[in-house]
């Protein structure tokens, strides 16, 4: 009996610390190609995106919890990474997660992502937008 309480014990804490992978779904508006963003853990803190473009290109970044005091207050000041000028589409988007995500060919992605729960993360589901520095719009949900 005490073996099978132990074992449960370090099934649990080994859960809780690898975390879990997952994917999202992605549209391109512009032609309508479909793309999976993939996350490595769903914590904000510790995930990792990455995705492939119908190109070929490759992206990958961090995300973090967008400070949404910092952007009331300086949007689109001098040092503000908050949704820049130049994505303008990500301007309005009411999310509560933000990422950069940085091409394989020299490309960058912006993305805001509105999730359920922040705290449980990414596998709470929720739906986002990205923008490329080309201009082109990708709509995403999970």
């Amino acid at each position: 009996m005490k073996k099978l309480g132990g074992f449960v014990l370090a099934a649990m804490i080994l859960t809780a610390t690898v975390g879990c992978t997952g994917t999202m779904d992605g549209v391109i508006r512009r032609d309508a190609a479909r793309i999976q963003i993939t996350y490595t853990d769903s914590r904000i803190a510790a995930a990792e995106l990455i995705t492939v473009l119908p190109s070929g290109e490759r992206f990958r970044g961090k995300p973090e919890k967008l400070d949404t005091t910092k952007e009331m207050m300086g949007s689109g000041a001098a040092g503000s990474t908050d949704a820049p000028a130049s994505f303008p589409a990500l301007q309005t988007f009411p999310g509560n997660v933000k990422a950069t995500l940085t091409g394989s060919q020299g490309n960058k992605m912006e993305c805001r992502f509105k999730l359920t729960d922040t705290i449980i993360g990414f596998s709470s589901g929720g739906f986002g937008l990205c923008q490329m520095s080309d201009g082109r719009v990708i709509d995403v949900f999970f």
